[in-house]
């Protein structure tokens, strides 16, 4: 009787623990909650990636809202990006591209109200042409460049869409 008590009591232990690891549902690659909150946020994301790819500056500024502010991530006001810049850069920028791979893996989404946060692992390389002025001197030299690291993208949500503010 007693080892019937104990092997009901280590079941029921078992019982609960499983349920207790059960995760919901996640996006498919990710450790994101399957919602249809993330689902969109994501879909911003890959817009981007996807438009980058392509070289496609409006379809990569299609993705930013009119309140872009960019630091750079140093003090140094000079480097820092607004709206208004980002057209003329991502243009400018994409031209020089001559090759592009750029994945993305989205790690952890942050939503609070009309703002989320998207932490990512960035594996990028980029092999960019030189850029020449008027006269064919070069202004910029060409260079492979390949970028492996943690970024932070920050959205709102601007009516029914999400936008990015931060992080292209």
């Amino acid at each position: 009787m007693r080892l019937r008590h104990a092997t009901i009591a280590l079941c029921l232990s078992v019982c609960a623990l499983a349920s207790a690891c059960k995760k919901e549902p996640t996006i498919p690659g990710t450790e994101i909650p399957d919602t249809a909150e993330n689902r969109d946020i994501l879909a911003v994301l890959e817009r981007y990636r996807t438009a980058f790819v392509r070289r496609d500056a409006a379809g990569v500024l299609a993705t930013a809202h009119p309140t872009y502010y960019d630091t750079a991530g140093t003090d140094d006001p000079g480097d820092d990006i607004e709206y208004t810049e980002l057209g003329p850069l991502l243009r400018e920028r994409m031209a020089q591209l001559e090759s592009v791979r750029f994945t993305i893996d989205y790690l952890e989404i942050d939503v609070l109200k009309d703002r989320a946060s998207v932490r990512v692992w960035i594996d990028a390389s980029f092999r960019l042409q030189p850029i020449v002025d008027e006269a064919g001197a070069v202004k910029v030299d060409g260079y492979h460049t390949r970028k492996q690291d943690h970024a932070l993208f920050e959205l709102v949500r601007d009516g029914r869409a999400w936008r990015i503010t931060r992080g292209l």
